[in-house]
C-alpha cells in the first residue's frame, strides 16, 4: 500500500474515532417522540424517531443542537402471558445537520405529553404580566426550578440551573433498574426531567421492564397490562451507554 493510501486510511480512522468520542457514555439525550408508538399498530423492524428537545452540551465543548433527530427501530412487539403487551426497541443514531453518529442508549425515564406540559407551566399561579423567565416550575420527578436567576432544587440541594430551552442538572443515582448510576458532578441536559426522575410518568400500567443499560445493552423494553401506547410528544430521557 502506498504512503498516500496509508495516510488516507489513517485519516479516516482518526475521523471515525473522533466522531465516536463526540457523545461520551453517560450523556443525557432528552427527546420527544414525533409520532405515536402503539403496540396494536407498530411492527417489528419499523423505524421510529424522536427530536432532541434541548441543546445537549458535550465535554468537548461542542453540543447536539435542539431539533436534531434520534432514530431507532422497533425490534419486537408481542403479548404478555396473562394479558397485556410489550414493545422492544432501540434508539441508535443521532442525526443533525453536520453529523450522523451511531450510539447505544438506555432509557432512564419517560413522561406523557400532559406531564411535559405541566412541567413547563408556573406553579405559583399564572400571572399575565410575569415573564416566563421568572416562573417557578416543577420538573417531572418533583425538582423545583427557580427561573430568572435561581437554581434547580432537589429538596434543599442545588442540583442544576435553568437555561433558555430547559434545564442542566446532575442526575442522582436511584436504587431502581436503569437508574442506579448518577452523573456525579457532570451536569446534563435533562429538559423537563428531575435529577431523580426514573421510570414512567403519566401512564397507567406502563413500565420500563428493561432500560437497556444492562445486557442486552441498548435494547429497551416497555410493557403494560393493557396496550403500550406513547402519544406524539411523549418525552424520553435517553442515556448513552
Amino acid at each position: 500500500m502506498s504512503g498516500m493510501k496509508i495516510l488516507a486510511v489513517l485519516l479516516l480512522l482518526a475521523t471515525a474515532l473522533a466522531c465516536a468520542q463526540e457523545i461520551p457514555p453517560g450523556t443525557a439525550l432528552p427527546v420527544e417522540l414525533n409520532s405515536t408508538l402503539d403496540s396494536n399498530k407498530v411492527a417489528s423492524g419499523q423505524a421510529i424517531s424522536a427530536i432532541v428537545s434541548q441543546d445537549v452540551p458535550l465535554p468537548s465543548g461542542g453540543r447536539i443542537r435542539s431539533g436534531s433527530r434520534v432514530n431507532g427501530r422497533v425490534l419486537q412487539v408481542g403479548s404478555k402471558p396473562g394479558g397485556g403487551a410489550f414493545v422492544r426497541l432501540r434508539f441508535d443514531q443521532v442525526l443533525s445537520k453536520d453529523r450522523n453518529l451511531q450510539v447505544s442508549t438506555s432509557l432512564r425515564a419517560l413522561a406523557s405529553p400532559y406531564e411535559v406540559q405541566e412541567a413547563q407551566l408556573p406553579k405559583t399561579g399564572p400571572v399575565e404580566r410575569d415573564a416566563a423567565a421568572s416562573w417557578i416550575t416543577v420538573q417531572v420527578g418533583e425538582d423545583v426550578v427557580y427561573r430568572g436567576g435561581g437554581h434547580v432544587m432537589h429538596d434543599s440541594q442545588i442540583v442544576g440551573d435553568p437555561v433558555k430551552d430547559g434545564v442542566v442538572s446532575v442526575l442522582l443515582p436511584v436504587p431502581k433498574p436503569g437508574c442506579e448510576n448518577g452523573s456525579g458532578d457532570r451536569r446534563l441536559a435533562v429538559w423537563v426531567f428531575a435529577s431523580s426522575a426514573c421510570g414512567a410518568y403519566g401512564f397507567r400500567f406502563l413500565e420500563i421492564s428493561h432500560a437497556g443499560n444492562a445486557e442486552p445493552v441498548g435494547e429497551i423494553v416497555l410493557q403494560s397490562k393493557k396496550t403500550v401506547h406513547l402519544g406524539t410528544g411523549t418525552a424520553l430521557l435517553l442515556i448513552t451507554n
